[in-house]
């Protein structure tokens, strides 16, 4: 035990005047530590909130929503009779005062609305009882409005506002629901009703197409059984039009956006962990290199090889406990701190908490990380022998013998390294297919990276030799030194691996929360044009209108009577989109091209000029609403005529790119009826107002639905979302920079060598700069060979196990990411020879003399 203190004592006093050059290696742990502890401590907060609060956010214990009817009285009996039943209504309409109109998030309560909490509003008898607070008055139903709706209309609480064609009372301003986190992003600005003042409303047409009607019934249980309550109940329904919901199932849609986020950033913090443990890999070569001298002397005097390996294990365990330490202290500032505020952001009660399980895992995995990385290095140690006394000291380390190192007990303790970091991130991500995944592709990727260099470096030995002299020389020092190429390459690839996945994965999530073309949205819309009106309509595109854009889809009205030929009266809709398109007369338009905000999920879109039978293509989620699928027939009745399309393909579109139908034919099959025109107005910026009351007073006929606001405002809370995944990837870029500059640790003094000694032959600086710029820019770029394909797989297959989004690479993207890091590359390699090639050649021959 005294031999094995004194040996950690030497190694940390040999260490503790050279910190500096340890800084990279402890950041990048530290970066990878905080990310996963910060991640994890965050993730079971929110999940231990949803356990907690789940039936209070959704407002009840199950909920139950159709989209073609109400609940019948025997349907609501056999709700009644497993406990307390409140019911809504939810839709889009339009509203109007004398001064203006809006576009409404239309909400009708029953009576014990809500079942838990309370409406969020300045009136105090409505947020109770908001049923009973909005009930008929001196001739009147009242109405709670969103108080930026009252802003646009000119109205105060007490005044009149028309909702789809009827009067209401205002009494009040809306700012929330009780189950409002579980609402999900919704169209237009939100007003309470009563379900009676709905009863009243005379025009429930939608102003845009595709949107319906909920009919939601939300119950809260006399049973603590929920899931045996909801099978007996979906049983005596007999019914499975009903699209039926636990609390926890009302929180998916909520939260599907955050666990997206979570999960990119769990991958950003093994991917960090990954880089932090190349940059330990990388430092520790070096360091065992540059020491091989100071080893020498010590096996010379009597050490043994356990001596050696503890002297610089406990240098390891040292600096992986600050990195570490310090990544602990910012995952605990997390759980602290920023806790409050996400939970502010996604509706979700969450309290100041340190996770200690979260905590102390994520120390682990970095501890394990740090020890797994160096380890090689430490074997490298214990092979240097007192006879490099008499050789070339400084230059490098011996060679692993792999073939007996893989039979050896020396592997042991390296591959029990790597099963507890298995391990222990399943525990934090939960997911054992990510994980496996993720150590799957690294590992493969390290490995193509090794072979694949050392096939092109015994490539370049066979080319012949190239007349200019700095090219020349950097072939040289690639080749000469085969291993410390071959380190700079695996370094560097590794870090361009993880970058191409993070930004590959980012741009996908900011494609999920934005969509295709958000910064499209129109401002206004109307429906059911005349050519002559839109003609009228483009006429005014212009800076004295302030129009920038009128775009105009045609649209017409039919119903769907079969489904692969059965009858619709016979087919249960599962979901709203199903609902919508079983319940009548539904519009529709046909369409030559994909509009920009949608993307195909399944099949092919017809060609420009498609000319042959009617095809269709449908919205993605009536895969599942109907069991439809490719190749299927759907007839529909049009003005009275039937007509029969094959589904062509799926697609899925945000609303907040623009206006989409749920059902879109192909070109020519519907020419022979006539339709009207949907118009899409986009206001230049800033003028929105005039476009408003420019059309107001041209076009008196047409009704005009401003939801450029309504768009805005969701685009701007995901895009929320979006920043947060573009700042985590700006961070994984920066721990590649830093793992950059770790990687040229490896032959820095072979490389100073080299320099020193064509400086003392005659070569100029400026020459023997090109050449290490060159000797970089060619490792960097035979790098990025491996590395890019290796990254857009791995985020491929990350993707499919983790996130389930449409997978798409921006090249542009992915190529400005690589080619600044091979300029930085290049240019760091050649920075370190500045020190060298500015200190007299027998100085720095004498320092390099010294052991």
């Amino acid at each position: 035990m005294r031999a094995f203190l004194a040996a950690a004592r030497v190694g940390l006093k040999e260490m503790a005047g050279d910190w500096a050059r340890f800084s990279l290696l402890i950041i990048c742990l530290a970066v990878g530590t905080a990310l996963i502890a910060g991640v994890s401590s965050v993730s079971s907060a929110i999940t231990r909130a949803v356990d907690q609060n789940a039936a209070l956010l959704m407002g009840g214990d199950l909920e139950f929503t159709r989209s073609d009817r109400p609940a019948t009285a025997s349907e609501i009996a056999i709700f009644e009779g497993a406990g307390t039943l409140a019911s809504t209504i939810e839709t889009n309409l339009g509203a109007e005062s004398a001064t203006g109109e809006a576009f409404v998030d239309l909400v009708a309560a029953g009576p014990n609305y809500p079942l838990l909490g309370g409406v969020y509003t300045d009136n105090a008898e409505a947020q109770i009882a908001p049923f009973a607070a909005l009930e008929e008055r001196n001739g009147m139903f009242g109405a709670l409005v969103d108080p930026v709706m009252l802003d646009q209309l000119g109205l105060k609480t007490g005044d009149t506002i028309t909702i789809g064609g009827t009067d209401f009372e205002v009494r009040g301003g809306l700012t929330g629901f009780p189950d409002g986190p579980v609402r999900g992003f919704r169209l237009g600005l939100a007003t309470l009703l009563s379900t009676d003042g709905f009863a009243h409303v005379s025009d429930r047409t939608s102003p845009l197409p595709g949107l319906g009607t909920n009919f939601r019934y939300k119950l809260l249980l006399t049973s603590s059984d929920t899931e045996g309550e909801r099978a007996r109940l979906v049983g005596e329904l007999g019914d499975s039009g009903w699209e039926v919901r636990s609390a926890l199932d009302g929180l998916g849609p909520m939260l599907r956006y955050y666990e997206l986020f979570t999960g990119f950033l769990l991958v950003v913090g093994l991917g960090s962990l990954l880089i932090g443990g190349v940059s330990v890999w990388s430092v520790m070569s070096a360091y065992i290199a540059e020491r091989a001298g100071v080893i020498a002397v010590l096996r010379s005097l009597g050490a043994a090889r356990w001596r050696v390996l503890v002297h610089f294990l406990v240098q390891v365990l040292a600096l992986g406990l600050i990195g570490v330490g310090i990544g602990v202290v910012v995952g605990v500032t997390i759980g602290l701190f920023v806790l409050p505020a996400v939970g502010t952001a996604i509706g979700i009660p969450l309290t100041r908490n340190i996770d200690v399980l979260a905590i102390l895992v994520a120390a682990a995995v970095g501890l394990l990380t740090a020890f797994a990385f160096s380890y090689l290095p430490l074997v490298q140690a214990q092979m240097v022998s007192p006879a490099s006394l008499f050789r070339s000291k400084g230059l490098g380390a011996p060679r692993i013998d792999w073939r007996r190192f893989i039979r050896s007990a020396e592997l042991l303790p390296l591959a029990v390294a790597v099963l507890l970091f298995f391990w222990l991130a399943v525990i934090l991500t939960g997911d054992w297919l990510l994980v496996l995944a993720f150590i799957g592709s690294a590992t493969g990727a390290a490995l193509l990276l090794q072979l694949g260099s050392r096939v092109a470096l015994a490539g370049l030995s066979r080319l012949p030799s190239p007349r200019w002299r700095p090219l020349r020389q950097s072939l040289r020092a690639i080749i000469g030194s085969a291993g410390n190429s071959s380190a700079v390459v695996t370094a560097v690839g590794l870090a361009m691996v993880i970058l191409v996945v993070v930004q590959v994965l980012a741009i996908n999530l900011r494609n999920e929360f934005l969509g295709a073309s958000v910064f499209d949205a129109p401002t206004l819309v109307a429906s059911d044009l005349f050519p002559d009106e839109m003609e009228a309509l483009q006429a005014d595109v212009g800076p004295e209108h302030g129009i920038a854009l009128v775009t105009s889809t045609p649209m017409l009205r039919g119903a769907v009577t079969a489904v692969a030929g059965t009858p619709v009266d016979t087919l249960s809709a599962n979901g709203p989109e199903a609902s919508f398109l079983l319940s009548g007369e539904i519009p529709m338009t046909y369409r030559a091209i994909l509009p920009p905000a949608s993307r195909l999920v399944e099949g092919t879109w017809w060609p420009q000029d498609y000319s042959g039978e009617p095809l269709v293509s449908l919205h993605q989620n009536l895969r599942q609403g109907l069991g439809v699928k490719l190749g299927d027939e759907i007839t529909f009745e049009i003005f009275g005529e039937t007509i029969t399309a094959k589904v062509s393909n799926f697609r899925d579109y945000a609303w907040q790119g623009g206006i989409d139908f749920l059902v879109t034919f192909s070109p020519g099959a519907l020419d022979a009826y006539p339709s009207t025109l949907l118009a899409a107005v986009t206001a230049t910026p800033g003028r929105e107002e005039d476009v408003e009351r420019f059309l107001a007073s041209e076009f008196l006929d047409i009704k005009f639905i401003e939801i450029g606001a309504t768009l805005t405002r969701i685009t701007e809370a995901l895009s929320q979302l979006s920043f947060a995944v573009a700042s985590v990837g700006g961070i994984a870029v920066l721990n590649g920079l830093l793992i950059l500059i770790g990687s040229l640790a490896a032959g820095r003094r072979q490389r100073e060598s080299d320099a020193v000694l064509y400086k003392v032959l005659g070569s100029r600086r400026g020459e023997i700069l090109v050449a290490a710029l060159l000797q970089f820019l060619l490792l960097s770029l035979f790098a990025a060979l491996i590395a890019i394909p290796s990254g857009i797989f791995t985020a491929w297959l990350l993707t499919q196990v983790l996130l389930n989004v449409a997978f798409t690479v921006d090249a542009t993207t992915i190529g400005l990411v690589v080619a600044g890091l091979i300029a930085v590359t290049a240019i760091l390699g050649a920075t370190t020879l500045l020190r060298v090639l500015s200190i007299r050649p027998a100085l720095l021959l004498r320092e390099m003399s010294s052991v």
